[in-house]
Order: structure tokens, then C-alpha cells, then sequence
């Protein structure tokens, strides 16, 4: 619970000036948090919209792509072009490389090999070649978005956990420690101080009968 004591081995005016510049620590440590919670935050939200944006315009090549490709199994027939996409041996790939978007990090994809047009195809898969590279340059940037959501999101859950801690258990506890100690401190002090005058006055007191 927050509102325990840190354990103190000994309770010195030491021990109380280090607890007060551990909770200065602890506040600028957690201003920085809150502050880099909040830059991931926009990130993640600019992320998600950009996804967003790159699934509808996947979904629009696609459409166009599978729509010449039914036109010509149509006319054609399935094994027809079922045979003309074995012939098609090209292959493609991703390049993936690491980036760093405020200390965490993730991947960015780039189309290795741009595909070139094949030859010998059936006309109405003219406009199924024509999107091929935009379809996978634009499955490169949906995997990037999705990556670098989950990885932001990690983090982001990460820091409100330890944001939390600070919040409500760490930094009550150090508030409340130095509370208390510099109550006792004080106390100690005024005690002293009663003390000192009590005894002075006896001193007083005791000079004045032997005069």
C-alpha cells in the first residue's frame, strides 16, 4: 500500500536529506515518463491512422487485381489461367531493417526486386500486372504500420505500469517517509530546545541562591 513507510535503517537528518532528493529523482523521472507516454501515444494514434489509410488503398488494388483476373478466368476458364500463373516464375521479396521511433524498435520493409511485366499472358490480366508492385509495396507498409503498432503498444503498456507505480505506490511512500521523519526530527528539536531552557533556567535559578 502507499501509504507504508520506506524501511529506513537508521533514521538520521542524512537518511532524510537522501529521501528528499530521491523524491525530487522520482518526480523528474516520472515527469519524463508521463512525457514520453504521451509522444508514443500520438505516434501510435498517427500509426493507426496511416494503417487505416494503406488497408483501404490495399483493399482497392486488390479489388482492381481480382477483378481482371475473374474477368479472364470467365472467358478463359480456370485451368487456363491457372496455367498461365505457373508459368509466372518471378519471385519477391522484403528487405526489413531496423528503425528506432523514440527508443523502442521495430521494422520497415521495402520491396527488394520491382516485378516486371510478363510476357504471354492473357490480355484481361493486363490490369492485374499493371498494380502488382503497388500491392506489394503497399502489403510492405501494412506490415510496418502493424509492427510498429504492437511494438509501440508493448511499450506504451510497459510505462503506464511503471508510471503507475511511481504515481501511487513510490512517490507517496517517499512523501509520506519524509512526513514523518522530519515530524520526529522536529519533535526531537522542540524537546531539545525545552530542555536547554529548562536547564538554563536551573543554572539561573541555582546562581541566584548562591549569591
Amino acid at each position: 500500500m502507499s501509504t507504508q513507510l520506506i524501511k529506513i535503517s537508521r533514521p538520521t537528518k542524512l537518511e532524510l536529506i537522501r529521501l528528499r532528493k530521491r523524491l525530487s529523482l522520482a518526480r523528474r523521472y516520472y515527469n519524463i515518463l508521463k512525457d514520453r507516454e504521451s509522444f508514443l501515444l500520438q505516434t501510435f494514434r498517427e500509426t493507426l491512422i496511416k494503417l487505416v489509410e494503406e488497408r483501404r488503398r490495399l483493399n482497392k488494388l486488390l479489388s482492381e487485381a481480382l477483378g481482371s483476373y475473374y474477368t479472364a478466368m470467365s472467358i478463359h476458364g480456370w485451368r487456363a489461367v491457372e496455367a498461365q500463373a505457373a508459368a509466372v516464375k518471378e519471385e519477391a521479396y522484403l528487405n526489413a531493417r531496423y528503425k528506432n521511433i523514440l527508443g523502442v524498435w521495430t521494422f520497415t520493409y521495402e520491396p527488394s526486386t520491382r516485378l516486371e511485366p510478363q510476357p504471354g499472358l492473357l490480355p484481361e490480366l493486363a490490369p492485374l500486372q499493371a498494380v502488382r508492385n503497388d500491392i506489394l509495396e503497399s502489403v510492405a507498409r501494412v506490415v510496418e504500420y502493424e509492427k510498429t503498432l504492437v511494438n509501440i503498444g508493448a511499450e506504451i503498456s510497459r510505462l503506464k505500469r511503471v508510471v503507475n507505480m511511481l504515481e501511487k505506490v513510490y512517490i507517496p511512500r517517499l512523501e509520506r517517509t519524509i512526513r514523518y521523519l522530519s515530524m520526529k526530527f522536529d519533535e526531537a528539536y522542540r524537546e531539545e530546545t525545552i530542555r536547554a531552557i529548562k536547564v538554563k533556567r536551573m543554572l539561573e535559578s541555582r546562581a541566584a541562591q548562591s549569591t
